[in-house]
């Protein structure tokens, strides 16, 4: 009887020892649910800086923390903090190595500051894990471009037109790499090709006018 009485006070005594630890992970969790609401809450307000501070909570709090990286990433790109977002995009990169989402990420606020150098060789990188992402591709023209590194934008864009025969507007940085290529007549057979399907295009027409 003695023997039953303490292996029953063992089993509730385990069952108290297993509950606790269950409960304060839940509460945990409702937290963070509780924080991430508040944070999309206030970016959809504008307000970056407050919902990088809910997202912030939850990363001190030990969170996600991969994905608590990536969305304060996210909110510095928003709030035009575009050196601090490529850290933490950087970041990211180091949590999840073989992860794409990130790299790609990073090339966001790159272009928006308009660092081609580093542009360019954030999309190589992207493309070292997915070689035909049309994103990367497209961004990398746009850097190679703006350099004015024409004959490499040339083949950039050549490459996304041949996979996207119908996007115009690579069609159309083709056309324009090819005139500043000092390739006149090529630039122009892809302008009117664009014109033929959108008569208004305005980079088109620029394109045709500039020959």
């Amino acid at each position: 009887m003695m023997k039953t009485r303490r292996l029953l006070l063992a089993g509730a005594f385990a069952a108290v020892t297993i509950a606790a630890p269950r409960a304060a992970i839940a509460q945990a969790e409702s937290r963070a649910a509780m924080l991430y609401r508040e944070s999309y809450a206030l970016e959809a307000k504008r307000d970056y800086a407050g919902a990088m501070a809910k997202v912030r909570e939850v990363k001190g709090s030990g969170g996600n923390a991969y994905f608590a990286t990536v969305r304060l990433a996210w909110l510095g790109y928003l709030a035009g903090d575009f050196g601090g977002s490529v850290t933490a995009y950087n970041e990211a990169s180091a949590m999840e190595p073989n992860a794409v989402e990130p790299r790609l990420g990073a090339t966001l606020p790159l272009l928006a500051a308009r660092r081609w150098a580093d542009l360019e060789k954030a999309c190589r990188d992207v493309m070292t894990l997915d070689p035909h992402n049309s994103t990367a591709l497209s961004r990398l023209a746009t850097a190679q471009y703006w350099s004015g590194n024409f004959a490499d934008a040339t083949v950039t864009y050549r490459r996304l037109s041949a996979d996207y025969p119908s996007d115009l507007d690579y069609k159309t940085g083709l056309g324009w790499s090819l005139l500043k290529s000092g390739k006149a007549n090529d630039a122009r057979q892809q302008f009117e090709a664009v014109l033929a399907v959108s008569p208004d295009n305005v980079l088109a027409k620029q394109g045709l006018a500039a020959r």
